[in-house]
């Protein structure tokens, strides 16, 4: 019965009108989560948001046509995998759209049950975890060419000893597989760096030592999508203006630029890994040299999608066509002259934790009135993410990663 589903639905035809589509799309407490919601709900596209929490920003949305709640898969990824599986048997969709790690790489090792319901057009979980394999990445970005920070795999004590011998202080200390900065830890003295270790993989699971690139320079990321024959359908670096945290942390403030050798080197090193679907490659300019170094590659979609869409690169939309067409013409102009804003919760974090808050706070002011400037949240067009995102502050606090309420048992509402 498995395998007659899925010859069904790898023969069904491409859906040519959005509304007799749906898409069920998890994360949407996340910026990304709600970027996805609109890109494709905007264009009638009929949207299920699922989410851990009880009040996420997403359900809020004017486009989101239906609302599921799963367990966490951090904790439960049976139960999530079988709240998704169940929700994608009672309802036809087209597409579910997992969007990070945690929800894609449970879904990933279910991946035949996944697809007798719906098209899950990812690589599967072997390729997945490698790509966001950070000491693996490394290694790949060498082989391309890529300068790449030293690095070392540390397993024991004399590890930590080996790495200290050839790095200087301070180190960074890392998780090798984590999602964003979770786990990140700059260590400035030795007799800190193997505790540190042990705390990080007391949580996060085997750990790296890398050296230390100085901040200074910016970061920047190139976001991109490639076919199933590894060839980008669109590539966009995004430079990170302001972040939080506001040394080093996901962008507060972004901008599209136009820096074509950077875009280069970021697909060189995907097709090196035999990439397909989207991807996002790091990269930090040390400001010793102004050289780019790169810092890892993100399996899967990023939190900022806002600054591809508004630099007219709507990455969700793209991804949609792609998954039900097969293929689609190659994305290669985009706007530099507007930015994307996370006022709610990064950019205000960021002013409000800003070690140079006076050096930056009429920027930040200006902001609210520039009309090149686009904010995530708020938007008029559509305002209820706003009253959800205020909603959540309140019962899980500004920093819902630190206080947060759970829903454990999935609910369709």
């Amino acid at each position: 019965m498995l395998q007659r589903d899925e010859a069904r639905r790898v023969v069904r035809p491409a859906v040519s009108h959005h509304m007799d589509t749906w898409v069920l799309v998890t994360d949407a407490q996340s910026r990304g989560g709600l970027s996805t919601i609109r890109s494709l709900g905007s264009k009638g596209i009929r949207i299920a948001a699922a989410d851990i929490d009880r009040i996420s920003i997403g359900f809020f949305s004017r486009y989101c046509a239906r609302r599921l709640h799963y367990p966490d898969p951090a904790h439960d990824a049976n139960g999530y995998c079988a709240a998704i599986i169940n929700e994608l048997g009672r309802h036809r969709y087209d597409l579910v759209m997992p969007l990070f790690e945690g929800t894609m790489f449970p879904l990933a090792r279910r991946r035949r049950e996944v697809e007798a319901l719906a098209r899950f057009p990812f690589l599967d979980y072997d390729r997945l975890a490698a790509g966001g394999d950070k000491a693996q990445a490394v290694e790949v970005a060498h082989s391309c060419g890529l300068r790449t920070p030293v690095t070392f795999e540390i397993e024991q004590e004399s590890d930590v000893e080996r790495s200290l011998a050839q790095l200087p202080l301070p180190v960074i200390v890392r998780p090798r597989t984590s999602a964003g900065s979770k786990g990140l830890h700059r260590v400035e003295h030795a007799d800190k760096v193997w505790t540190t270790c042990e705390q990080v993989r007391r949580y996060f699971g085997p750990v790296i030592i890398q050296e230390y690139i100085p901040w200074g320079g910016f970061t920047y990321d190139v976001d991109i999508l490639m076919n199933r024959d590894s060839l980008p359908r669109a590539a966009v670096v995004c430079k990170r203006i302001r972040t939080f945290p506001a040394m080093a942390g996901p962008t507060a403030l972004g901008q599209a630029v136009h820096w074509p050798e950077l875009a280069d080197m970021a697909v060189s090193l995907l097709q090196r890994m035999h990439w397909a679907g989207p991807a996002e490659v790091e990269f930090r300019v040390d400001p010793r040299d102004n050289s780019p170094v790169f810092m890892e590659v993100n399996p899967r979609f990023w939190g900022s999608l806002h600054t591809g869409i508004v630099a007219g690169v709507d990455f969700p939309y793209l991804f949609y066509r792609m998954a039900l067409d097969g293929d689609i013409p190659p994305v290669t102009n985009y706007r530099t002259d507007t930015r994307a804003r996370y006022l709610f919760t990064q950019d205000l974090l960021c002013m409000a934790t800003h070690p140079r808050r006076r050096t930056i706070v009429r920027a930040w002011l200006h902001d609210f009135v520039d009309p090149h400037t686009s904010a995530l949240i708020p938007s008029w067009r559509d305002p209820g993410p706003l009253l959800g995102k205020c909603l959540a502050s309140l019962i899980y606090g500004i920093r819902p990663d630190r206080r947060r309420l759970r829903l454990r048992r999935a609910v369709t509402v």
